[in-house]
């Protein structure tokens, strides 16, 4: 019987961060929660930071130029 790791952490918008440095093993593995406390929004301390890349679709550059010459173009009228 494999002996179980317990790597203690905390989960961050769909995240989980360990606490402690991550065991040097590889392969299959099981993330099972056990919440210390409900659940709750985002704690004061986190940084807007940690949200970037995490978009349910992300945008290409060339998209986002793209949206925003259209926008600079409406500039003109106003």
């Amino acid at each position: 019987m494999q002996k179980a790791l317990v790597i203690r952490g905390r989960l961050a918008q769909k995240t989980f961060v360990s606490d402690d440095p991550m065991p040097d093993v590889e392969g299959p593995a099981e993330l099972i929660v056990y919440a210390e406390r409900p659940m709750q929004g985002p704690s004061v301390s986190e940084s807007a930071f940690g949200v970037f890349g995490k978009a349910e679709q992300l945008r290409s550059a060339a998209d986002i130029e793209s949206q925003l010459q259209d926008e600079r173009g409406g500039w003109n009228g106003a």
